[in-house]
């Protein structure tokens, strides 16, 4: 039997750093054929980093495997399937069913979720930084303890959520959807120590809308404690 050195150590991880390149260029060729090029440019740009390892996630507790096989499950059937604790950097998932499906404790961050059905799924806990969940319905999801930092959720169906202690800076989220976030939002994510009503800007500058009120002046409150 050959002895193992620590130079099949590096060759392994070559190799599997190649498999993964290889899946999201795959992916991502797949992706474009199916008329999200534009969306995709964007993900191939701006989320490249996170498929370098180096990258570290700032969920610091996450224990995650690395998937085997191509990386792409656009517009197939995983609902009530089990992915938590997994590497799924990158991956696509362009309109999948993903009902109740379980993501929790992994590490999404670059994904594109584009068009998914994904209500009452379980991303608690999980990096969900910069992935694309546009268009995607997601009513009902857990996303405590996460980490969603530059995540875009426009035209994104986002009723009933759970969002104790998540993070959501800088994700763009269309306001509506906001207003009524900010209705249960609390907490403060553990991993990056952010308010999660100061990260959707509950406090400041999100006012509802209250209708008309005399001599046709249109009155605003906030929600939350504004000034």
């Amino acid at each position: 039997t050959r002895k193992t050195s620590w130079k099949d150590g590096i060759i392994g991880t070559r190799r599997r750093r190649t498999k993964r390149t290889t899946s999201i260029l795959l992916s991502l060729a797949t992706a474009f054929s199916m008329g999200f090029g534009a969306q995709i440019g964007d993900f191939f740009s701006a989320r490249a980093e996170f498929l370098d390892d180096s990258v570290k996630s700032e969920v610091t507790d996450l224990r995650v495997k690395q998937l085997d096989g191509v990386d792409f499950y656009s517009k197939s059937e995983h609902s009530n399937e089990d992915f938590s604790n997994l590497d799924l950097r990158g991956t696509i998932w362009v309109e999948a069913e993903l009902r109740n499906t379980n993501f929790s404790k992994s590490d999404m961050r670059g994904a594109v979720m584009t068009r998914s059905i994904m209500p009452n799924a379980d991303v608690h806990g999980s990096d969900v930084s910069n992935v694309l969940f546009d268009y995607v319905l997601l009513r009902g999801a857990n996303f405590e303890d996460a980490v969603a930092v530059g995540a875009n959720f426009i035209r994104s169906d986002m009723g009933e959520m759970k969002i104790k202690n998540a993070d959501f800076t800088e994700a763009v989220i269309d306001r509506y959807q906001v207003l009524g976030l900010c209705e249960t939002a609390e907490g403060v994510n553990p991993y990056t120590g952010v308010d999660t009503r100061m990260s959707l800007g509950c406090d400041s500058f999100v006012k509802k809308y209250e209708g008309s009120g005399q001599g046709g002046k249109i009155e605003v409150k906030c929600i939350g404690k504004c000034e």
